[in-house]
């Protein structure tokens, strides 16, 4: 897989930083297509996704109960809890999922809406196609720390190295 991890400047802060991916390819990053797709049919929502992700960039940090996990059982076996759901309010259709690095960083991906109708993630197509993809850049991003090309920074809250993970660099 080809991609940028570029921080998100409004949103990160003092207490996390926040991330996205732009696939090779692509001029917006993932988390910038979800909010594009969404806007229109669910503007509040998106104005609250965008809130709490100030809030945990610059007066929270990533806490764990701001999220639900996600993620297969075989995913989980061989990584560990990486991927999350950005977590609101039961009544809330959208899903925005992430990489979740304890409280010092997120990774955004993409997501969708969910409807009252479908119980897990598994059971829509949109949904699953978000989930597995964040998996996998999941899976990359891992590796790419295990071999020492990404690392946390000193104070142990900033991605550095190779942030872009494209084949020929």
């Amino acid at each position: 897989m080809n991609y940028e991890i570029v921080e998100m400047e409004p949103y990160s802060g003092s207490k996390a930083k926040v991330y996205s991916i732009i696939p090779q390819g692509e001029d917006e990053t993932l988390f910038e297509k979800f909010v594009d797709e969404n806007i229109v049919s669910y503007k509040d929502e998106i104005k609250d996704i965008l809130k709490r992700l100030k809030q945990i960039g610059h007066t929270t940090g990533a806490r764990e109960s701001f999220f639900k996990h996600e993620g297969d059982n075989e995913f989980v076996r061989k990584y560990g809890k990486y991927v999350w759901a950005l977590y609101d309010d039961e009544e809330r259709k959208l899903r925005l999922y992430c990489i979740r690095f304890a409280n010092v960083a997120i990774i955004l991906g993409g997501g969708g809406y969910k409807d009252k109708s479908v119980i897990k993630w598994q059971d829509d197509k949109k949904l699953s196609e978000e989930v597995r993809k964040v998996m996998a850049y999941a899976e990359c991003i891992i590796k790419q720390l295990d071999d020492g090309d990404l690392y946390w920074s000193n104070n142990g809250t900033e991605l550095k190295g190779n942030l872009k993970n494209y084949d020929n660099e």
